[in-house]
């Protein structure tokens, strides 16, 4: 072994790159922030625009990764009185309360089920952190129970550069009255994410210009 080393030396240059080949390469470290610690195929999915969902039997993870900043996305989310506006299925959304960062929100959903116009009305409590987070839970309505939040985070393409980006998520869980079919409720509240978080995404996208 000494040998072939004393070898190696006695070379010149080619000692450098005999040597070099037998170094391990340093493996390249992902960046860490909260869109690339998701799986290959949510990362694609949100970084062509689309939302995504996961979970099952009411307790679901909804995401959006739009081009704004964080005060545009908050403005959206908080925008309680227009969601009629800009989401779907919403007839009316009005504030019975405020006081500093807790509200009461009253929202009216109609929507089509088997050719039948169903109307669900929930009255829930907000509670506003920093512009980062939005704890919300069910205090009166057509659900057996409602809780979750919102999160706002600012995406960077790399560490150390500016957010250009900012990844929206709703963490839920809800559940329907006795007497409600699960299954349907559990496919039609599923639907109904989907359908609200793109467009939250294109409202965004719109104040955004």
């Amino acid at each position: 072994m000494l040998k072939r080393l004393s070898s190696y030396f006695l070379t010149g240059c080619w000692a450098i790159v005999t040597i070099s080949l037998i170094v391990p390469p340093v493996s390249a470290q992902l960046f860490n922030s909260a869109v690339d610690q998701l799986s290959a195929s949510d990362r694609t999915t949100l970084r062509s625009g689309q939302p995504t969902i996961a979970g099952e039997k009411g307790k679901y993870t909804a995401r959006v990764l739009v081009k704004t900043s964080p005060q545009v996305a908050w403005s959206v989310l908080t925008d309680y009185s227009n969601f009629s506006k800009f989401l779907p299925n919403v007839v009316s959304s009005k504030v019975l309360e405020s006081s500093g960062d807790r509200k009461v929100i009253e929202q009216i959903d109609s929507r089509q089920v088997f050719l039948v116009s169903i109307q669900s009305r929930v009255r829930s409590a907000v509670t506003e952190k920093a512009k980062t987070r939005i704890d919300f839970q069910l205090v009166d309505g057509d659900l057996q129970s409602l809780k979750g939040y919102w999160i706002v985070e600012p995406i960077a393409a790399f560490s150390g550069a500016k957010a250009t980006q900012v990844l929206i998520t709703q963490v839920v869980e809800a559940q329907p009255k006795s007497g409600t079919p699960k299954d349907l409720f559990y496919n039609l509240f599923k639907s109904s994410l989907s359908d609200t978080m793109g467009a939250i995404g294109q409202e965004v996208g719109k104040r955004t210009r």
